[in-house]
């Protein structure tokens, strides 16, 4: 019956109708084979005289994203509503003709798709949020609607050259915001690495090419290389009797531009070019792990476990790197072929075919990521909210640490005790009163690391700190504080939004008498606040961090730059006699020795280090920068201040003092700040000769049981 229908005889459409029949008939039954045929023909009809930007038929559209949809091996329902997603957005067709026509499956996914349609044409300004809500929400309801959604936005990507430029770039940074994040959260890599590369490519045409450039040269020297490490590797693997598939794997252009936009140059990124090894089984991965470390020697640091500790999304591999012959480094990666299968496609590999995916690891991680978007919501207020929830959550590396009991939380990178008190539970969380790390007591503004053990120490009643919104990072913990503070009488969020506001004002060497009335207008207008009183209650109730503000004080007081002239590119330096008056600012406190820049102005020139936040106005602007050559001379002292925390127990103080003096230091200033009833951080500021007494000092602090931490003051 099916095979007279006209679609079939159009050149145009006829071999993509052909390509999605053959892919179906692969792994579907033909009962669903014959729906799939019924549903390009009433598509074909929907969208008569219907064309695209390129000229050609509409219908090439929806059975490209059928197409995708069918290598994703996705079941005929998704793969019908795949075909009709614009029948009801851009054709006179009823969802109820549509239900009457295909099921109730298929509507519901066409309604879900039709709704997230609207999107393309909303995606501006204050409406994001709200949008990016819908969409988020949508996966919760089912997640094949987000499937068949990213299916539409690739194929469009892919044809995006027939639009103006302005309309690609757009919906670019809209797939790089919002679809290629969601993607990578689903599992689906391969999906998420295409919309990254695609977008990058039309953002940025320039930088692709010399990243490809790049890939094009180092692969002509690596060519030899690879394949005398890949046959050294397959004849380990087989004198052992181990099964493996070994296959080379280069990395994306996109992935390596944001390598490099951390100040790494091309040559330095180890994984540009790498092998994928594929075992049976999950014990294989250690076998094989191990004879390729006993082949090549593995590059400290470089090795991760995501199969014991897999990744939010269920990512599960084995990760490490390796110096190959020549000296070249290289990555490799292993897995099993299941755990391959599911880094690619995500919670859409359940329909795979001959995978080994387990289904309830799909199931698993689709009631993760449904549960995880629910509670985004429920603890949201608004759609921005939950869109800086979602984002914050999507976005960066992870920890793993580990509860007293063994058990795992993966975090955000960055987190602290706190975060982890409130992903364990939120009512742990608002009890927390201090911490142990590995058995050690801790202030709550440590940042964990991978493998620490973390112990809450509770208090016997409701201990929520407005401070913590300073260090926090994880949405939950954001959330979970805000709401706690909100049940806070206005008297006490005052009265600690004035104590937390001074302290941060005094860190940053700021005093409220400095701002005269009409100053203070200026910081109030910035802000949006209406007084100092509401400022002081706002931080005290959480709707503002203290840091914040008393950012937007600094900020008021340096006022406006002036332009400065050309400079030139190099400066000796001994003391601050040499080439007029030299500073070194508080911002940063650098000593001889240190990498550094010059920065000229109309008063001067004043030394910063390189890693100083306050130079980056001055970076990459020809003549306002020098860099610092650093010359010996006796009798040099530098002032430097030094932050270190330490155990609140008595004599302490005079412990430290007297280690540095023996250090051949005088010590020009001493300042205290409580960070818990435990732990005190001292701000030190000392005299020291160059950056190798810096060093001795460091390690005779390193020595001492009470010092817990140690860094130098930066900006």
């Amino acid at each position: 019956m099916f095979d007279t229908l006209s679609i079939f005889k159009k050149p145009q459409t006829s071999k993509l109708s052909e390509e999605l029949d053959q892919l179906s008939k692969i792994y579907l039954n033909p009962l669903s084979s014959q729906k799939i045929k019924k549903a390009i023909e009433f598509a074909d009809k929907a969208h008569d005289g219907q064309f695209r930007k390129s000229g050609e038929p509409f219908l090439t559209h929806p059975i490209n994203v059928g197409l995708i949809l069918a290598s994703l091996k996705m079941d005929s329902d998704t793969i019908i509503a795949g075909l009709l997603h614009d029948v009801v957005e851009d054709c006179d067709i009823s969802l109820s003709k549509v239900r009457q026509e295909f099921g109730r499956n298929v509507s519901l996914l066409v309604n879900g798709v039709t709704k997230l349609l609207q999107l393309d044409e909303k995606m501006k300004g204050s409406s994001q949020a709200e949008n990016f809500q819908k969409m988020a929400l949508a996966t919760a309801e089912d997640v094949r609607v987000v499937i068949i959604k990213l299916a539409d936005r690739l194929h469009n990507l892919k044809t995006i050259e027939h639009l103006p430029r302005e309309k690609q770039i757009k919906k670019c940074k809209e797939t790089m915001d919002l679809y290629a994040p969601l993607a990578h959260q689903i599992g689906m890599h391969k999906m998420a690495t295409e919309l990254e590369d695609i977008s990058f490519k039309i953002i940025h045409p320039i930088r692709n090419k010399l990243i490809l450039d790049a890939l094009k040269k180092s692969d002509l020297d690596k060519k030899t290389l690879v394949s005398k490490v890949k046959n050294a590797l397959r004849k380990k693997f087989k004198d052992a009797n181990l099964e493996v598939k070994i296959t080379g794997r280069e990395k994306r252009i996109y992935s390596i531009y944001k390598k490099m936009k951390k100040k790494k140059s091309f040559s330095n990124i180890y994984d540009v070019f790498g092998f994928r090894i594929v075992v049976q089984k999950a014990e294989d991965c250690y076998k094989a792990l191990g004879m390729v470390h006993n082949l090549f020697t593995p590059i400290t640091g470089r090795f991760k476990d995501y199969i014991a500790v897999p990744k939010m999304n269920g990512y599960q591999a084995i990760h490490t790197s390796v110096m190959t012959f020549d000296a070249i480094p290289l990555e490799v990666q292993i897995q099993t072929d299941a755990m391959e299968t599911f880094a690619s496609y995500g919670i859409a590999s359940h329909g795979l075919y001959k995978t080994n995916v387990s289904d309830d690891l799909i199931q698993a991680k689709t009631r993760q990521l449904v549960q995880r978007l629910t509670e985004a919501k429920n603890r949201s207020a608004t759609s921005s909210e939950f869109l800086e929830n979602i984002k914050s959550d999507f976005k960066g590396k992870e920890v793993y640490v580990f509860s007293p009991n063994g058990r795992i939380y993966s975090l955000k990178a960055g987190a602290t005790p706190v975060d982890y008190a409130y992903a364990v539970h939120s009512t742990l969380g608002s009890y927390c009163l201090t911490c142990e790390i590995d058995k050690k007591l801790s202030p709550l503004s440590t940042v964990l690391k991978s493998g620490q053990t973390i112990e809450i120490i509770k208090s016997k009643k409701k201990n929520v700190n407005p401070d913590w919104l300073n260090f926090v990072v994880t949405s939950k913990a954001i959330t979970e504080i805000k709401k706690d503070l909100k049940s806070i009488k206005i008297s006490d969020a005052r009265a600690y939004g004035k104590d937390l506001l001074e302290e941060s004002l005094q860190d940053s060497g700021i005093d409220l008498k400095e701002f005269p009335s009409e100053r203070l207008k200026e910081v109030f207008n910035v802000l949006g606040a209406r007084s100092l009183n509401q400022l002081m209650v706002d931080i005290g109730s959480g709707r503002r961090t203290s840091n914040f503000v008393s950012e937007s004080f600094a900020e008021a007081l340096r006022g406006k730059k002036r332009n400065v002239s050309r400079v030139v590119t190099e400066l000796r330096v001994g003391s601050s006699k040499k080439y007029g008056a030299i500073k070194y600012p508080e911002c940063c406190y650098p000593v001889s020795g240190d990498p550094s820049l010059a920065v000229h102005n109309e008063s001067g020139i004043t030394i910063h280090r390189s890693d100083c936040q306050n130079l980056q106005s001055f970076l990459n602007k020809p003549g306002k920068c020098s860099n610092v050559l650093w010359e010996k001379e006796d009798g040099s002292n530098f002032l430097t201040s030094l932050l270190i925390t330490i155990k609140n127990e008595p004599g302490v103080l005079a412990d430290i003092s007297k280690l540095i003096a023996s250090a051949s230091s005088n010590i020009e200033s001493v300042s205290t700040k409580n960070l818990d009833e435990n732990f005190v951080e001292l701000n030190i500021k000392a005299s020291v000769k160059d950056l190798d007494h810096l060093d001795l000092i460091f390690a005779k602090l390193k020595n001492n049981k009470t010092v817990t931490k140690i860094l130098r003051q930066t900006s």
